[in-house]
């Protein structure tokens, strides 16, 4: 590398910064993908033209820490969407980061020491322009779980390739040069594991599809031909890496096309996906999908908790376009609003125009997501085109579908009942599974698989929910049951005689284990006193914030609750009396003043049910001033 800018190919020149700096001149000016120290900045008049927007492939400070001094020169920075938040506020990131006790060691503590002014954001599979030129952008997990390529196709004056267009990709720390990386270390994302290498094969596949003339790394030198043979070797070279390692190997050999396996003509199950999404296909060539989460075997990223750390990926498309001539998901019907069901809808939204379609009573949970702080929670908002009524019937193309509501893994859920191929299905979402029958592994008779009990009770478990579940199963008697994690269950006799068990073990193992008497005082078997929505709220000044709550009446009789917000010292709250039916659930609207600038400041609902105080059971966040929540 050197200091000063050298061209690379016509209108690509390439900077010896801590990483490769590039500029690609296009009509407009010239593109800046990563920003090292900011040293080039400093060069600017050797570039054909002046910079007109920076990019960034990944938040790695060596990658950057110059993003802060070219925003200030007036240059607008774009980043992958999936880093915004480590990159525009990362003394934020290191307040949430532990720092003692490490055991996933994903390299955010790489990450730059001062927020940087981001002008927009690039989102996995966008084309766009800018600098005019065309950009498409790439999604490259490897070294960061959210690192993108940006792929650019070049006019050539002398019209010798195909077209007359070159394909450069510069695809950040996707690969060094033939067979190689330019640091292993950041691909230990847990522990002792190397899931990145798994990431590295997968992009390296991804950039081989997109099958570019020009690789263009941040670290090491531009690769200008062939690039396909270069990618292979790196494949090999990370099967070599992980081959002492416990089911890497395994992992990478899953690797590849989603399949897609028959269940009957119009029903077919995904073998590849996180969540099992299910397909029902149309005499006319539509596609209607039952969830769209993660494509499991092509990111490996399910293990963390931070949003950016979970990325949805297409999947499955290929496989429909092969087998159906589908080239689109027309509607997806959601089970329930857990992220391994739903993340992937946003991105076919954006892409492909595709519905979501979902049941009135977790419907605003998707679209709202910011608003509520239930487990699993995706924080993108999906639009919901369709609130589906529970126990009324719909259609979509030669179909008829009936969701019911259901509580035990969620709450927040409905069974999907419908009939396809003279056989009648149901679909359960997660609430039912057995200890056989994960993956390819093969599903026991019933009779000899035991269940597996699946209720999470900050999901908002019920002491009816499989009662309830469990009797419309026997009613709807369906010959196929579908769910979320496993194979389609053939039903017969001693399945539902399992689903009998099932509902009575549920309601005696917690009426043994804890207060649930008819007469008890009890918050049900979630141990909700109620909550508050919206959970998170941001406001750039002090001001009366309005929200509503709802509480639930812990008594087997009417009850009047007394509600009041409460704030820390100085904060004042509103109050209500509300009165309430036997174990009932009532809401009201109150208000919260703050007296200053805060940041994610709690602040709670205090209940007092005929007299008794029950404290403060639930609480929801504020931010006053600042620039974000």
């Amino acid at each position: 590398m050197t200091l000063s800018w050298h061209e690379v190919v016509p209108n690509v020149f390439q900077f010896g910064d801590s990483c490769n700096v590039y500029g690609i001149a296009g009509p407009e000016g010239s593109l800046i993908v990563n920003a090292g120290t900011g040293l080039w900045l400093q060069h600017l008049q050797d570039l054909p033209k002046p910079p007109v927007a920076l990019c960034l492939t990944h938040y790695f400070r060596d990658h950057a820490a110059g993003a802060l001094a070219a925003a200030q020169a007036g240059i607008p920075v774009y980043v992958p969407v999936g880093e915004k938040a480590i990159l525009a506020d990362p003394v934020q990131h290191f307040r949430e980061r532990e720092t003692y006790i490490i055991y996933d060691n994903l390299w955010d503590l790489f990450a730059p020491i001062e927020g940087v002014p981001i002008t927009g954001v690039l989102h996995d599979y966008e084309q766009l322009q800018l600098a005019e030129l065309d950009l498409e952008i790439l999604p490259l997990p490897g070294v960061t779980l959210t690192q993108i390529g940006i792929a650019i196709e070049l006019p050539l004056p002398d019209g010798k390739l195909k077209e007359g267009k070159l394909k450069v990709v510069c695809c950040g720390e996707a690969i060094h040069s033939p067979g190689k990386l330019a640091r292993v270390a950041p691909l230990q994302y847990n522990y002792n594991d190397l899931s990145g290498a798994v990431n590295v094969v997968s992009s390296a596949r991804r950039l081989r599809d997109y099958k570019p003339d020009i690789l263009l790394p941040s670290l090491g030198q531009p690769i200008l031909q062939d690039t396909d043979l270069a990618l292979a070797q790196l494949e090999e070279s990370m099967r070599f890496l992980v081959a002492g390692r416990g089911g890497m190997t395994q992992q990478l050999n899953k690797l590849g096309p989603d399949p897609l396996e028959k269940v009957t003509e119009h029903v077919w199950r995904t073998t590849q996906s996180q969540s099992v999404n299910w397909f029902l296909i149309s005499e006319s060539g539509k596609a209607l999908a039952i969830d769209y989460g993660y494509d499991v075997n092509n990111i490996v990223s399910t293990n963390y908790p931070r949003p950016a750390n979970r990325r949805p990926l297409l999947h499955s498309l290929p496989a429909l376009r092969e087998r159906f001539g589908i080239e689109h998901i027309d509607v997806v019907l959601v089970s329930h609003f857990h992220d391994d069901h739903v993340c992937g809808i946003p991105l076919l939204q954006r892409l492909f125009g595709t519905e979501c379609w979902a049941a009135e009573n977790f419907a605003d949970l998707l679209m709202e997501p910011q608003a509520h702080c239930f487990p699993c929670n995706w924080p993108m908002p999906i639009q919901v085109q369709r609130r589906l009524p529970l126990d009324q019937t719909f259609t979509w193309e030669e179909y008829t579908f009936c969701l019911h509501p259901m509580s035990g893994h969620t709450r927040f859920a409905s069974l999907i009942g419908f009939e396809a191929d003279g056989k009648r299905f149901a679909h359960t979402g997660d609430q039912y599974f057995f200890a056989h029958g994960w993956g390819q592994e093969p599903l026991l008779p019933f009779d000899q698989n035991p269940r597996v009990q699946n209720h999470v009770y900050r999901n908002g478990a019920l002491l009816d929910g499989y009662a309830q579940s469990g009797q419309w199963l026997l009613n709807w008697h369906p010959d196929i049951v579908l769910q979320g994690h496993q194979q389609p269950f053939f039903t017969d006799g001693h399945f539902f005689e399992q689903i009998k068990e099932w509902t009575r073990e549920y309601q005696e193992t917690h009426q043994r284990a804890m207060l649930l008497g008819a007469e008890d005082t009890h918050f049900n078997l979630d141990s909700w006193g109620g909550w508050i929505w919206p959970y998170r709220t941001y406001t750039p000044v002090p001001k009366p914030i309005s929200v509503r709550v709802t509480v639930r009446n812990p008594y087997p009789h009417q009850a009047d609750l007394l509600v009041k917000l409460v704030g820390p010292t100085g904060w004042q709250g509103t109050t209500a009396t509300l009165s309430a039916a036997p174990r009932a659930e009532v809401a009201t609207s109150l208000e919260i003043t703050p007296n200053g600038p805060c940041r994610r400041q709690p602040f709670a609902v205090e209940l007092v049910a005929n007299g008794q105080p029950f404290g403060q059971v639930a609480e929801a966040l504020l931010t006053v001033g600042g620039e974000m929540f």
